[in-house]
């Protein structure tokens, strides 16, 4: 049975969500979305705060029409208030979830650039797992060096 799209993108908030905690962020999934709340995750860890917006991707195509102004305005807003830039997370249908720094995405659609191929993503964001990657070097939790089974 195929699922709706709000039920895909529910499981990915969560499994997102479930991601980030295992990894020894703390996360808050904001479920008031019919009162138009600009973002789905907002995470902390080591003294810095994230805000993620999920986009569940059913095709091989994240859409940038999908974002509204207001999502935009609140990840600008964060920003602004001393915390990391907001980023989408695109999950596609292979199961790889990328990362888009909210700006990027802006300046593609302002630009007049309508969707991302999921073959084009890596020239605009960067696996969620080479971010969690990215954030252990950071936190000196390693030397820079993935292990490899």
């Amino acid at each position: 049975m195929k699922m709706s799209n709000k039920s895909a993108g529910t499981r990915f908030e969560r499994e997102f969500a479930a991601r980030l905690a295992a990894e020894g962020f703390w996360v808050h999934r904001f479920q008031d979305n019919k009162n138009g709340q600009p973002c789905d995750v907002i995470a902390a860890r080591n003294g810095e705060a994230y805000l993620f917006d999920c986009k569940d991707c059913q095709a091989k195509t994240f859409d940038l029409r999908r974002v509204e102004e207001n999502q935009f305005n609140a990840m600008l807003l964060f920003q602004m208030t001393g915390n990391r830039r907001g980023m989408f997370a695109i999950h596609y249908p292979d199961q790889t979830v990328y990362l888009m720094d909210y700006q990027i995405a802006r300046n593609l659609r302002n630009n007049g650039v309508g969707s991302v191929p999921r073959d084009e993503m890596s020239g605009y964001g960067r696996t969620l797992d080479d971010w969690l990657e990215e954030m252990k070097v950071e936190a000196g939790e390693t030397h820079g060096c993935r292990d490899w089974v």
